[in-house]
């Protein structure tokens, strides 16, 4: 229900849905009853007349049916659980990743001041204002004002044109990431200056008339400038009828949309003065989450009755949609669906051995009246289970790496070759299905000789 929600907006008690769920499982189970009623309507009376009723007698089609379906469920369930292992292990990874900036002690805001009819001015004093009241806090290290920030659905782009750098082929120019933001920027969400220097309060467009700066991250500059000291490089952006902007300074790369995104170009604009959607950025020397309620507050004596939106930590944020949300989603569903068929599998291995034993027990009678040891018929009963276990792994390898292989494809994060997950699953859920194996197999060698033969 959490994860309808929260991904595709259903409500958790939507009557559509609950109704929906309870026609497929009353079509699945109405389904599952008639296939072998209508089988049994089927049988020819005299046959099983003539048989006597003996179980002994049950077709080899049957039991090979029988024993697909059990290699079928060893195989999903392996399959299933191994996957939810891939998610777990890139779960595990993208937690580890370095993001290119400081995620502790990070508050957030989204206004939109215009939403209350503030001219840019306005807007622009209102900012201005919050930042000089938030940052006198006790408990603040620094504020900071930005149209967006890290993994947010909110992300401006457009073409850029380096100066003495020609046009593709195609003469379309490079299209490319970018963030407006204002001083204190780098500092408040912990981005280290590689080279060249930070901005200013007098680089943005409120106070900057000949001179316009930018910074460019360590891939683009690399990119455009390979071997080169960018600091002084010019660049246009969107068209080329705008001034130059001079690059002032190089950012370290970092995380701009996706938590598994490779490295791409980005840069970094002054802020608009007639910004009005922007971000307030809060570092805090302590837990940020305290000092959310207090923001709120600061905000509506500011500017009563203006909307706030994602009010959140940085963890917070981390943990949406563009952070690790699908693996975590991805891992709970695995390893649920994983569980399940475990347990079916499991199941299915404990009905086909048990049932097939007693089909046996006359033959084993038989066995052990003639001299058998009871770890003969062990051996025996237990073979029959280790067959369907082994072709049931076998096949679940084959099919888990081309599932890992297609998971690869559009998540990074997960390997498709983590043998160590592959052998590590596959040996318990053998384990657990020898076990299951075991305990008809067990009970068989303990039949008196007597019962035995005297069966059916």
């Amino acid at each position: 229900r959490y994860v309808a929600s929260l991904l595709y907006g259903v409500e958790p008690r939507d009557p559509a849905t609950l109704a929906g769920a309870v026609v497929v499982l009353a079509t699945v189970g109405a389904l599952a009853a008639w296939l072998p009623a209508w089988r049994a309507s089927r049988a020819d009376a005299r046959a099983a007349l003539h048989d006597g009723g003996k179980s002994g007698s049950e077709s080899v089609d049957r039991q090979h049916v029988r024993r697909l379906l059990v290699v079928g469920q060893i195989a999903g369930s392996l399959s299933l659980l191994i996957v939810a292992g891939l998610f777990v292990q890139s779960l595990v990874s993208a937690q580890r990743i370095d993001l290119g900036f400081d995620v502790e002690h990070l508050l957030s805001v989204r206004l939109d001041p215009k939403q209350i009819d503030y001219t840019p001015e306005r807007s622009h004093e209102l900012y201005r204002e919050l930042e000089r009241r938030v940052s006198a806090w006790p408990g603040v290290a620094s504020v900071a004002v930005a149209f967006t920030t890290p993994m947010s659905y909110l992300i401006g782009g457009g073409a850029v044109y380096v100066e003495g750098r020609p046009l593709p082929s195609n003469g379309q120019p490079p299209v490319m990431f970018f963030a407006r933001v204002g001083h204190n920027y780098f500092e408040t969400m912990g981005i280290p200056i590689v080279r060249g220097r930070t901005l200013v309060e007098d680089d943005e467009p409120a106070h900057a008339i000949d001179r316009k700066a930018v910074i460019v991250n360590e891939t683009m500059a690399e990119k455009f400038w390979p071997g080169q000291d960018p600091i002084g490089k010019r660049l246009r952006v969107y068209t080329q009828d705008v001034p130059w902007l001079e690059v002032v300074g190089v950012a370290r790369d970092s995380k701009y949309v996706l938590i598994f995104e490779q490295p791409r170009p980005f840069l970094y604009l002054p802020i608009e003065r007639d910004s009005s959607l922007a971000t307030l950025v809060v570092r805090t020397f302590g837990d940020p989450a305290v000092l959310a309620p207090r923001l709120e507050r600061e905000i509506n004596e500011v500017a009563p009755g203006l909307p706030m939106a994602d009010l959140r930590t940085m963890h917070q944020s981390l943990a949406g949609i563009f952070g690790f949300l699908i693996f975590r989603v991805g891992a709970i569903q695995a390893v649920g669906a994983g569980v399940l068929g475990l347990i079916l599998a499991v199941i299915g291995v404990y009905g086909v051995v048990s049932f097939g034993a007693s089909l046996r027990t006359r033959e084993i009678g038989i066995r052990m009246a003639l001299g058998a040891e009871p770890r003969d018929v062990l051996r025996l009963i237990l073979g029959q289970g280790l067959q369907l276990i082994a072709v049931g792994i076998l096949v679940g390898l084959g099919a888990s790496v081309a599932m890992g292989r297609a998971l690869a494809g559009f998540l990074p994060l997960v390997n498709a070759a983590d043998w160590m997950t592959f052998g590590i699953i596959a040996l318990g859920l053998g384990a657990l299905a020898v076990w299951a194996c075991y305990l008809p197999a067990r009970r068989a060698t303990r039949v008196p000789v007597m019962t035995a033969l005297r069966h059916e």
